[in-house]
């Protein structure tokens, strides 16, 4: 499976950061993205097994979005690990936009699917493109 085609789990609980007044500015500014940080796993051979294996066909299977993109983080230059273990990112048109595609019951799956996996932890930040 193509790593870049992969979405997020909870995204249904970043939907609700975002106001109507960011909707509106972010619909003439380019869209929303939703980034998630997912913290360091008790175990990242079983994170990477599940996300790939199990949880991103469900992403695949729910579809929306209109750029994805899922990153591992490096340890920083002196060896430490760095602040997140992976990231992952989703543009939308707008926050419309985002509220249809999250309301679907497959994409309800993908997020009731997230504590199967995301054992460090997950952080969500919805921003509007400029």
């Amino acid at each position: 499976m193509d790593r870049r085609t992969s979405l997020i789990a909870a995204l249904t609980l970043a939907v609700g950061a975002a106001t109507a007044a960011e909707n509106t500015s972010a619909q003439s500014a380019g869209g929303i993205k939703v980034t998630v940080l997912y913290g360091h796993p008790k175990n990242p051979e079983d994170f990477e097994e599940y996300y790939f294996g199990t949880h991103m066909p469900l992403v695949v299977t729910a579809k929306g979005g209109k750029r994805t993109e899922t990153s591992k983080c490096p340890p920083a230059a002196d060896g430490s690990p760095a602040p997140y273990y992976r990231i992952f990112e989703i543009w939308f048109d707008s926050q419309a936009d985002m509220s249809a595609i999250t309301a679907t019951p497959e994409w309800k799956k993908v997020v009731a699917d997230v504590p199967n996996f995301a054992t460090g932890g997950v952080t969500r930040v919805v921003s509007k493109l400029d």
